[in-house]
């Protein structure tokens, strides 16, 4: 009896971190034929062909296509598998907490690059399918809904600290959010070859000009 319950914790841990490769793997192989034949074209039994394992492990595992990348997304905003979102980070808290506007501001520059970094690709293959597919869209919506909630928060923090320079705490959002886009990213890195470091340095200071007043000075 002492035998069998010292081998169930085993067991069960392994289970877990077979299912975690598993998982692990249905992402990694959508995310390459998602980048490679688009949305649209990748099936998920070409997922499921491709990282060897049955259509009906894709579905017990994400459900539906769109829950796949939708979960691609997560994964590459958050920088890793845990769920918590990355409100409650402690990089993103250690940003809020930070008493100096200009170096919060820096400090949101770095942790937007980083974010950027991870998903640009994934960013890429939802605006592309999101003429074709209603869905996509709703999901870009979202997503964009979402950065906008996050952005709130980062501004709301600045107001608390009295440092935003001349602006609202909704046009600031709203400048933080714009500035700090996907699209700018893609735009500036991607077609204009900028360096993220480069790019990095540029928002923190566009957003300090924008939301402090020129580098940091309160009008």
């Amino acid at each position: 009896m002492s035998d069998s319950r010292q081998k169930r914790p085993y067991r069960s841990r392994l289970r877990k971190e077979r299912a975690q490769a598993t998982r692990q793997k249905i992402l990694e192989t959508a995310r390459r034929l998602f980048a490679e034949r688009g949305y649209v074209a990748t099936t998920l039994p070409a997922i499921a062909a491709e990282a060897g394992v049955a259509v009906a492990t894709v579905t017990a595992v994400f459900g539906t296509k769109l829950a796949l990348l939708d979960a691609l997304i997560a994964c590459a905003v958050r920088g890793d598998v845990e769920p918590a979102p990355i409100a409650t980070r402690e990089w993103w808290q250690m940003m809020l907490r930070e008493p100096d506007p200009s170096r919060q501001l820096a400090l949101h520059a770095a942790n937007i690059r980083r974010i950027h970094e991870r998903t640009t690709d994934l960013f890429e293959i939802v605006r592309g399918a999101a003429t074709a597919e209603p869905e996509i869209a709703a999901l870009r919506r979202e997503l964009g809904e979402g950065k906008l909630r996050d952005d709130q928060l980062v501004v709301e923090s600045l107001a608390e600290k009295s440092a935003l320079g001349g602006v609202t705490v909704e046009h600031g959002r709203d400048l933080l959010w714009a500035l700090g886009s996907a699209e700018l990213y893609r735009l500036f890195v991607v077609e204009r070859g900028w360096q993220p470091d480069q790019y990095e340095q540029w928002l923190a200071g566009a957003w300090t000009d924008a939301l402090l007043g020129p580098r940091g000075t309160q009008s």
